[in-house]
């Protein structure tokens, strides 16, 4: 899969200007740390350019955006695209992929059901501890997931029980070290965090399918590059794996 991914990347060096090795910095939302990972190990072998990612949670990342750390892209989910757009700070940005939130639980454990609105009432009731994005912490998930508790009329029973960390690679780990029995939080942390098993995506009307989108900021320093790269996310062979990882793409995906 990464092969074929190696060799559109190839196909797309040449709308790079022949020169020595370039480097690019992007800022990302710690939710697509696995896939920008591969993709950027694939574009390095594939054009000599080096990617620099910073991982952190929307509300950080805008935060040293708007103070001028330098930065060449970005990943981040709608909250941050709107926000940049809005500042005039982004150029082109393109979707790449969502990812689908849901519950996580060990993988020894019980899988809980979560396929309607009241067996997932249900499950927050029973469960002793849950772990999710602290919404203080600036991740929008947290905010959308503290939300969503308050129209369930359930926020302050949550609350009590609530082990609340800052980004979903938390949450997991929370979940895995079995300090919390459950996780809610981002499909591609769960699936892709050892000991850990995927008990099925947020009922109606809570479902949440978070779009993640890619762009080149204005004061890139290496515009080009970073244009090339943010290509290669989107690229066809990228999409199995965007999927691979948990996320959705294709149309409904956006």
């Amino acid at each position: 899969m990464l092969r074929n991914v190696v060799a559109a990347l190839v196909l797309l060096a040449p709308t790079i200007s022949p020169a020595p090795a370039g480097e690019i910095r992007v800022l990302a939302a710690v939710a697509v740390q696995d896939p920008l990972d591969r993709f950027a190990q694939a574009f390095t072998r594939a054009t000599g350019h080096t990617v620099n990612i910073g991982y952190s949670l929307t509300g950080p990342i805008l935060a040293d955006i708007k103070a001028g750390k330098p930065a060449d892209a970005i990943v981040l989910p709608e909250q941050g695209k709107v926000a940049l757009v809005g500042l005039g700070l982004l150029d082109k940005p393109v979707p790449v992929a969502a990812s689908l939130a849901g519950v996580g639980v060990r993988a020894a454990a019980p899988t809980p059901d979560v396929s309607t609105l009241e067996a997932f009432k249900a499950l927050l009731r029973a469960a002793p501890s849950i772990s999710y994005t602290d919404p203080k912490s600036g991740g929008a998930f947290g905010q959308y997931f503290a939300r969503a508790l308050t129209e369930i009329g359930m926020a302050d029973e949550v609350a009590r029980k609530s082990v609340l960390v800052a980004g979903s690679h938390l949450v997991v780990m929370t979940v895995a070290k079995g300090e919390a029995a459950i996780g809610i939080t981002f499909k591609s942390a769960i699936v892709t965090t050892p000991g850990l098993k995927f008990a099925g995506t947020l009922p109606r009307p809570l479902e949440d399918r978070e779009p993640f989108t890619a762009g080149v900021l204005k004061n890139a320093k290496e515009p080009d590059i970073a244009q090339t790269f943010v290509a290669s996310l989107v690229a066809p062979e990228a999409a199995a794996v965007w999927t691979e990882l948990g996320f959705a793409t294709g149309p409904a995906s956006h």
